[in-house]
């Protein structure tokens, strides 16, 4: 019985000490977003994303939608550019935010399919979709800021990318959101934009 409860006692400890390690680096990592969107520059009509809608298809196997889709850095430069289809008959994006101090930094997410614009849960109807945040997140920095700006405004960047792709954002209710943009109503052929900017504004817009 001893031994029992010495083993219970020891897995209890390990388990909370498991936790309040995790609580001290997320609140340290939560109190340096404060600092991190202090120091950053405010963004203005900021084009976030380039995309062409080529089109849907039907198979046996179902229907997909085929499309180019960019992304950009602050100074138009592209960080990315992803070319595929996904299975549905149109296209979402979802943006997750960091929002401190009142101001709202929104980062690409997932792209995935729906085969109705009623079809946003994050995931899409087919429960899987293309993440977005290795194509600017790199080394430590986030590669959205575009030339010009400094190793500690990318650093402080990622810092902010990485609380909103964080799921324990969950317990900072207010301090992180997802936001969606439904690409259903873009004609095939025609080049459309999603734009942003510190204020948290998301538009998606022809070029």
């Amino acid at each position: 019985m001893i031994r029992q409860w010495s083993v219970g006692k020891f897995v209890f400890n390990s388990i909370f000490v498991c936790f309040l390690i995790f609580f001290i680096v997320y609140a340290v990592k939560f109190g340096s977003c404060f600092g991190a969107v202090n120091r950053l520059p405010r963004v203005e009509d900021y084009q976030i994303m380039r995309i062409l809608v080529y089109g849907t298809s039907t198979s046996e196997n179902g229907n997909t939608v085929s499309a180019v889709i960019s992304l950009l850095d602050t100074a138009g430069n592209e960080c990315a550019v992803l070319e595929r289809s996904w299975r549905g008959t149109s296209l979402s994006i979802d943006f997750r935010s960091a929002e401190f101090s009142g101001r709202k930094f929104l980062f690409p997410e997932i792209i995935y399919g729906c085969e109705t614009i009623y079809e946003h849960s994050g995931r899409g109807l087919f429960g899987a979709g293309t993440y977005l945040e290795r194509y600017y997140n790199e080394n430590g920095q986030c590669m959205l800021l575009g030339t010009g700006s400094s190793y500690k405004n990318r650093h402080d960047l990622y810092m902010l990318s990485r609380f909103a792709a964080n799921p324990a954002t969950a317990f900072s209710a207010g301090f992180s959101r997802r936001y969606t943009i439904d690409l259903s109503s873009c004609e095939t052929g025609v080049y459309y934009a999603v734009v942003t900017d510190s204020d948290g504004r998301l538009e998606l817009r022809p070029e």
